[in-house]
């Protein structure tokens, strides 16, 4: 019985513990993470579009933004920093 008794002790603090940690897992990315909000005055500048360019897809990740663009059927990922507003990369794919 003292064996059933401890191990139900056990699981009890551990089930507590666990969602204590998820918690607070949840609380942090909610409050730590930064959502781009859009402002009227906020230009990217070092793109280098021309006008044949396609955008075919675009992500924001960790305060990066990924373009994917199709010009003269070439493809190139643009990668961009948000936060200092300036082009990080350029991956050309033939």
């Amino acid at each position: 019985m003292k064996f059933l008794k401890f191990i139900v002790i056990s699981f009890s603090i551990l089930i507590f513990l666990g969602t204590a940690v998820i918690i607070y897992i949840v609380y942090e990315r909610f409050n730590t993470k930064k959502a781009f909000n859009y402002d009227e005055g906020y230009k990217l500048n070092n793109l280098n579009l021309d006008s044949s360019s396609e955008v075919i897809n675009v992500n924001i990740y960790d305060e990066k933004l990924i373009l994917t663009i199709k010009s003269n059927n070439k493809y190139s990922i643009i990668i961009y920093d948000l936060n200092t507003n300036k082009r990080i990369n350029v991956i050309e794919i033939n």
